[in-house]
């Protein structure tokens, strides 16, 4: 049997390999699943906790995050066992459960009574087969993911060989989470309007930011969330696309922009201005964004006094409707705080991104 993709998962499937035990069956009575952002609860035998799966289960799930100040994993992770999976913990965001069949420990039969008989045995008969993903389980807005194997090896073997997949799953679960709360209460659909008619393209914005400059003529938006402990930034600057070149250095592309736009205010005299930090290179991805190449950086920015810095997320790509190439970017400054979620929250915001190609329909 080939190996069942992250996007569809199909519900016959769900109702083979899993039990109902656990469940509820009036899913429209469910309490609201909760927990911090990019928390998950595992739930695993220490007798695996302790073992090789263990550390490829904390090397998938608690990979450091690229291009933050200080080291921070990609999501905390709560071990649990199986005997005190209840409860609350029941009601957490995000669960993973791991079972290993050819353990008899009472905690790993504790796991199995999660899967009918017919599943159990389908997971000996089809070694390919590792994992299910479950909505609601237990409450609404919840992920369960299921880890299964014959044995420890097994399972080792499916995860070092899927862990861009496992940690994709968990990442998009958690910016379609993010994206539902920051547009529940109001999106700035002005602002929106301000960038389709000046520059061609759009970007939602929530409730609370402003636009902090704006100029149709220098092809720049500077877009802020000022705050005491918190400063969120979004900017978009395009110039006509000559040469895929620019794809090569978008480190010289990004200075040459923030160094013109951000921190430059000369009514105050103010010679400070952001360039990315040099001692710690970005590191840049090939994506495709919104079906378009582009380049994805991850790093850190500093003003040229040394006075402020933090992370930043940027993309870069081409418009060939208009002919453009575009360099959209978030970055944050929030000194001696985790800034993880920040950047996730700038990346979600960031993803909204259309060309007004894409957004009137062609006749």
């Amino acid at each position: 049997m080939k190996k069942i993709g992250f996007p569809v998962i199909l519900l016959t499937i769900s109702c083979v390999l899993f039990s109902c035990t656990g469940g509820t069956t009036r899913k429209d009575m469910q309490a609201r699943a909760s927990g911090r952002a990019g928390e998950i609860i595992m739930v695993i035998d220490t007798l695996h906790r302790n073992t090789q799966l263990g550390t490829e289960i904390d090397q998938t799930f608690r990979k450091e995050v690229a291009g933050l100040p200080r080291p921070e994993p990609e999501f905390n992770i709560r071990y649990v066992m199986p005997e005190g999976f209840n409860g609350i913990l029941k009601m957490a965001q995000n669960i993973i459960i791991v079972a290993v069949l050819e353990n008899y420990s009472r905690n790993s039969e504790r796991v199995k009574n999660y899967f009918t008989q017919n599943s159990l045995q389908r997971i000996k008969d089809e070694p390919d087969l590792y994992y299910l993903s479950k909505q609601n389980e237990w409450a609404k807005g919840q992920e369960v993911l299921f880890l299964f194997g014959r044995t420890e090896e097994e399972l080792i073997k499916n995860i070092t060989e899927n862990r861009d997949k496992l940690r994709s799953h968990f990442n998009n679960v958690e910016k379609k989470r993010l994206k539902a709360a920051l547009y529940k209460s109001k999106e700035l659909k002005e602002v929106g309007n301000v960038m389709m008619e000046n520059h061609q393209f759009s970007l939602r914005i929530p409730f609370g930011w402003r636009i902090e400059y704006e100029n149709p003529e220098s092809n720049f938006v500077w877009m802020r969330l000022p705050g005491i402990e918190v400063d969120r930034n979004i900017w978009v600057y395009y110039k006509d696309y000559y040469t895929k070149e620019v794809f090569d250095d978008v480190t010289t592309f990004r200075n040459e922009v923030t160094k013109k736009y951000i921190f430059d205010d000369k009514e105050k005299n103010d010679t400070s201005y952001v360039v990315v930090e040099s001692l710690i290179p970005p590191i840049t991805n090939q994506i495709n964004f919104n079906d378009k190449f582009g380049i994805e950086a991850k790093g850190l920015w500093k003003t040229n006094n040394n006075s402020m810095g933090g992370p930043f997320i940027s993309y870069v790509f081409v418009d060939e409707a208009l002919n453009r190439v575009y360099y959209i970017d978030g970055f944050v400054y929030s000194p001696g705080k985790s800034q993880r979620e920040y950047i996730r929250e700038l990346e979600t915001i960031l993803w909204t991104f259309r060309t007004e190609s894409e957004l009137i329909p062609t006749t």
